[in-house]
């Protein structure tokens, strides 16, 4: 008997799962200062946040290691996509978040529990 596999087999991406250690701080990072929207219901334990076509979901956990990859942690599986890097970045600062400008269209942000996040802009391929 020969097993055929579905086509395909994973047909899409189910949660990519951030762990943070305060729901209410995550919150206020990704829907009040990021503009993610809640789907579903805000639950101090696992809270599912949307961009238009992309779910990420916060976990609270008491201990983790924070995502960051590469020899000095700066690096991230997760990007971003933002209209003026530039302008994103002034605004973090502003609020407080640590920021590094890669160049003038990326960089990375930490959220308050240390997961390195990528963001960028499209600015350059436009000009």
């Amino acid at each position: 008997m020969v097993f055929v596999m579905p086509d395909p087999l994973v047909s899409d991406i189910g949660h990519i799962v951030l762990p943070v250690r305060d729901m209410k701080q995550a919150l206020s990072f990704y829907r009040d200062l990021l503009g993610l929207t809640i789907e579903g219901k805000e639950d101090m334990v696992w809270t599912v946040i949307v961009t238009k076509e992309t779910r990420l979901t916060l976990y609270r956990k008491k201990d983790f290691a924070p995502i960051a990859l590469g020899p000095d942690g700066e690096d991230t599986p997760f990007l971003f996509h933002v209209r003026d890097f530039g302008q994103a970045a002034d605004l973090l600062e502003s609020k407080g978040v640590r920021v590094k400008r890669k160049d003038e269209h990326s960089g990375v942000v930490w959220d308050p529990f240390g997961n390195v996040l990528g963001m960028h802009d499209h600015l350059e391929a436009e000009g």
